[in-house]
């Protein structure tokens, strides 16, 4: 029997709620164990209810989506946690992040985006609505011109399959676009994925993007998801 994932919705619009779980409900493995209507309560919900993942809002009453995100990430480091919201500021985004946030979607592309971040972050990956991700280049951009940090190699250290993988990853390319682009399993471009997160000690797409704007391996310019 497949497993089923629980997820609970925390937004402080009924009707919203109820719209994001009839989507989430209509799929397969998908189930809406729970909901809240403001942060405290989302808090007091995920920690009763352990679910896999959250679907955050950012601006709710009592406490911001942001610190229950924060809260739940150092609480709970196995559920994983969606931002979905109506800001796409860039405070808002890098805060979400540092925060443990694993996705962020935009809420007027939810429709399109919400069931691919759900997919992406519940295999372990990050997922960014484009927006947001062209917020994240533009911060990285912003860093100083120079090599890998101290002490931090260059991409050298990654086979030439890793460092084309890493590229793709960068990219914004799911485990099975990559796959069907370099005519492997999907589960080899898993074991590579960990692989490349192990030997640079990144453990988030964010790491890796950072990574590899900062060595050269993915020019910020060219850039696009």
């Amino acid at each position: 029997m497949p497993e089923t994932h629980r997820m609970v919705i925390c937004d402080d619009h009924a009707i919203f709620r109820e719209g994001m779980k009839n989507v989430l409900n209509a799929n397969p493995g998908l189930e809406v164990v729970g909901e809240a209507a403001n942060g405290l309560q989302a808090l007091e919900t995920v920690k009763r209810l352990q679910p896999d993942l959250v679907i955050m809002d950012i601006a709710m009453p009592e406490m911001s989506g942001i610190d229950a995100t924060r809260e739940i990430t150092a609480l709970l480091p196995a559920t994983r946690v969606i931002i979905l919201s109506m800001h796409s500021r860039k405070t808002f985004i890098m805060e979400s992040l540092k925060a443990g946030a694993r996705g962020y979607v935009l809420k007027d592309s939810a429709g399109e985006k919400l069931l691919d971040a759900v997919d992406a972050v519940l295999r372990g990956e990050s997922y960014l609505d484009s927006p947001v991700a062209a917020h994240i280049v533009d911060e990285f951009v912003k860093l100083p011109e120079k090599a890998a940090p101290e002490g931090e190699d260059l991409p050298e250290r990654l086979s030439e399959r890793e460092r084309q993988i890493l590229r793709l990853i960068v990219e914004g390319n799911p485990n099975k676009e990559i796959a069907e682009k370099l005519f492997i399993s999907p589960k080899t471009v898993e074991n590579h994925r960990t692989r490349i997160m192990s030997k640079l000690g990144r453990h988030d797409v964010i790491g890796l993007i950072k990574y590899a704007f900062a060595t050269g391996l993915v020019d910020p310019d060219s850039w696009s998801r």
